[in-house]
């Protein structure tokens, strides 16, 4: 619905809008300062990851038999490499690599005692947990190390305002 509202697509593209909205135009929109970069990067994003989404569905369809084996190609390891590429990045704090660490050792040891999928739910669960409390490193005083409401409460006492815990 915030798409809709940026967006604002007339009644002719609404239907087009609807069928490119995905995290990729989402998030290249939202990532625009101004309403015409949104709308640009919104219908650059979506219609070129659907244009090339079809393509490479349609090169797979023809030639996918011409590969052979994808195991012999090493492709079941592209997900894990595709997903390394978009976290690289991201990875620019201590923190933030103590916490892929962390996330990859809950993984790899929950590998062989939890079904397919399980793992990953669980290393998710643990970064929803160290991103609510905080890291060690972040923690602040307190019985419990602080959240994010204690640590924005005790900013309120000390300066009189809410300030921002980023």
């Amino acid at each position: 619905m915030q798409l809709n509202a940026m967006m604002r697509p007339g009644p002719a593209l609404k239907p087009l809008a609807a069928h490119v909205t995905i995290d990729e135009s989402a998030a290249t929109s939202m990532a625009q300062p101004d309403p015409h970069g949104r709308r640009i990067g919104f219908w650059t994003a979506g219609v070129g990851v659907w244009l090339t989404w079809v393509a490479f569905t349609v090169l797979g369809a023809v030639a996918g038999d011409l590969m052979g084996d994808p195991k012999a190609w090493g492709l079941d390891g592209a997900a894990a490499a595709a997903m390394l590429g978009l976290l690289w990045p991201r990875l620019k704090t201590g923190d933030a690599w103590t916490l892929a660490a962390v996330t990859a050792l809950v993984t790899t040891i929950a590998l062989p005692a939890l079904p397919s999928g399980i793992p990953i739910l669980v290393a998710g669960a643990v970064a929803g947990l160290w991103g609510w409390f905080g890291s060690p490193a972040r923690r602040g005083p307190g019985p419990r190390g602080g959240h994010p409401g204690q640590l924005g409460r005790a900013r309120t006492q000390q300066t009189g305002t809410r300030e921002s815990a980023a």
